[in-house]
């Protein structure tokens, strides 16, 4: 189901998420374009990967889950409209800034595709800056929803923000409500020294455990001034790696008897041989 947000502390920006969803298969990628360097988190759905989040080296972030629209939605997708996945290459390798990527998006319509089955279930999306701006995007009716960051730190789980603009945040409900209350209320109470250890924190209170129908699979933290991200995964939350976006290299880090660095061989690297490394 998935949950993810961004915060401006006073000293540090961090952006984090849990990927919560059935046992699939995992992959780490850095490329590099022009003068950036991006990090993508993908996943094996449907014999392809698929990019579920990713940051580039001028600190943009870009994350799409699951969400769950109310009775009576209507997809209006068409030929001409702009898919969800097609906007991660836009967004991280032309973009520094969510301003400039919002001029791109201004020129078209998003639109997610849905399975026929399930048409009130779809996907939005998160977009962070490292200078504090943000926002939510949701598909409309032949047209965007933009839900623009308030305060400092914005929280995406699994029910439409657009439809909570004006509401409280202890009064927004549908899937993952709860888990947005939680993150809210904890980020609010210590956003003055708001870090690593506390986005993990967070990412701890909204995890979904094995039991859950979509338990979580990973946990990253991204530290965008720094260009380093911080993932853990369900086999062992314990465990830390710290991944640098500009050497290309990932390294084991808490839980660790030692801190090995290796370097991204062909620009990836699928979970499954990582975590075999480190038995």
């Amino acid at each position: 189901m998935c949950t993810s947000f961004a915060v401006y502390g006073q000293e540090k920006t961090i952006y984090g998420m849990n990927f919560d969803t059935d046992e699939i298969d995992l992959k780490l990628k850095i490329n590099s374009y022009n003068d950036k360097n991006i990090f993508n988190f993908s996943a094996l759905m449907e014999n392809k990967y698929v990019d579920i989040a990713g940051v580039n080296s001028d600190g943009l972030f870009i994350c799409t889950q699951a969400v769950k629209y109310g009775p009576g939605f209507k997809s209006t997708c068409d030929e001409n409209d702009w898919f969800a996945f097609d906007i991660f290459d836009d967004a991280l390798k032309k973009t520094r800034k969510t301003s400039e990527f919002f001029e791109i998006l201004n020129k078209r319509v998003i639109a997610y595709p849905r399975n026929p089955l399930f048409p009130d279930l779809g996907l939005h999306t998160i977009i962070a800056d490292k200078s504090g701006d943000a926002f939510i995007l949701e598909e409309g009716n032949g047209t965007n929803i933009v839900s623009p960051i308030h305060n400092d730190f914005i929280i995406m789980t699994n029910f439409p923000n657009g439809d909570f603009k004006e509401t409280n945040y202890n009064n927004v409900y549908g899937i993952g409500a709860d888990r947005y209350i939680c993150a809210h209320e904890y980020i609010c109470n210590n956003i003055d020294n708001f870090g690593i250890n506390e986005a993990f924190e967070v990412l701890k209170r909204t995890s979904q455990d094995t039991t859950s129908q979509c338990p979580t699979l990973c946990s990253i933290v991204y530290e965008p001034l720094k260009n380093e991200i911080y993932i853990s995964f369900k086999k062992d939350l314990s465990k830390r790696w710290k991944i640098s976006i500009m050497e290309k290299t990932i390294q084991s880090l808490d839980g660790f008897l030692g801190n090995n660095k290796i370097q991204f061989t062909n620009e990836e690297i699928l979970v499954n041989d990582l975590i075999s490394l480190y038995k």
